[in-house]
């Protein structure tokens, strides 16, 4: 990309931010920079989407910068460099460390075929040899063992670090969920298995939930939000997967499971939800009156992620429009 490109980018960026009284702090500016560019097609739809619920505030900018701009620029190569230098340097020392060995049992095999030949002052001499080469070999191998230790602390360190990159990468940082990006990978990698189908995915948000933010605060929202994850996996069996699609959105993707089955898997789920209560800290009041809707539709041959996402979408507003709390299949 020419200069000139990058600038106007970047001034689109900066007045994006402005117009959005968003502070063009570095995190903010490469979310801002890589909307306008509009290259990473996920990032702007979740921009899109999160401006059309009016939820585009600074916890939803650092978001975005966790899944999608930190997952694009991951520097994969360069971790995969360490550990293969951190590999190489102690294939090196093994070997000198081997070599050391190879001579050594060398010597001892001389020595032992020559030890009887020789008068007791050659004797000595041997012994000495012998005990100069045990002591090489000694230093040799614990230079070995101490550099393998600091090796695999090194390797520990990176791994965690990686880890925790592709980690903040992959999850959503309020629930620990799977993120939109994140999701349509793994559905990617169901459809592979042949064991996976049926397959039914389900598209469900909080019923009034802009209401519950704006009755109670953000801090309650964010414990609603926490607690109908929990409330989702929970009720799911461990090859189900389920993701915070963006703000109040969730999506569930049921391996071998038929709609059928799984409408009435999330009208039970849906029940639970609708028995959530619990104590707001600072008025010392119980908060109840949670609701969900649910859309659901079961994969055919022709979908891919987004027919058949737009197909659940459209159970859900059929659920919404007959008057929420309820489950919609969309054949």
């Amino acid at each position: 990309m020419d200069n000139k490109a990058v600038g106007r980018f970047s001034l689109q960026a900066l007045t994006w931010l402005r117009d959005r009284q968003l502070p063009a702090i570095p995190v903010a500016y490469s979310v801002a920079y890589e909307y306008k560019k509009q290259q990473l097609e996920m990032l702007v739809e979740r921009i899109d989407y999160l401006e059309s619920k009016y939820q585009l505030d600074e916890d939803a900018i650092n978001l975005l910068f966790k899944e999608f701009i930190l997952a694009e620029y991951i520097d994969v190569d360069r971790f995969n460099r360490s550990v293969t230098g951190i590999v190489d340097s102690t294939h090196s020392a093994i070997n000198e460390t081997h070599s050391h060995l190879k001579a050594f049992q060398t010597f001892l095999i001389e020595a032992k075929l020559k030890i009887h030949e020789l008068d007791t002052d050659a004797a000595v001499d041997l012994v000495l040899k012998l005990m100069e080469r045990s002591e090489n070999v000694v230093t040799s191998l614990t230079t070995l063992e101490d550099q393998l230790s600091e090796t695999m602390a090194d390797v520990r360190v990176l791994q965690k670090k990686f880890t925790l990159l592709e980690r903040q990468a992959n999850h959503d940082q309020l629930t620990g969920l799977l993120n939109r990006s994140a999701l349509q990978l793994k559905f990617k990698s169901l459809l592979e298995k042949e064991e996976n189908y049926p397959l039914t995915m389900v598209v469900t948000d909080i019923d009034h939930f802009k209401n519950f933010n704006d009755q109670y605060g953000h801090s309650i929202g964010d414990k609603v939000i926490k607690l109908v994850a929990n409330t989702l996996t929970t009720h799911l069996k461990g090859t189900d997967v389920v993701s915070r699609y963006g703000g109040e959105e969730y999506v569930v993707i049921l391996p071998s499971t038929r709609d059928t089955d799984a409408l009435k898997l999330m009208d039970n789920i849906r029940q639970k939800i609708a028995q959530l209560n619990f104590i707001n800290k600072s008025t010392n009041k119980p908060i109840s009156g949670i609701t969900m809707s649910f859309g659901l539709s079961e994969f055919k041959v022709q979908d891919n992620f987004h027919s058949l996402f737009d197909r659940s979408d459209k159970a859900l507003y059929r659920a919404k429009q007959n008057g929420r709390n309820q489950v919609k299949l969309e054949k």
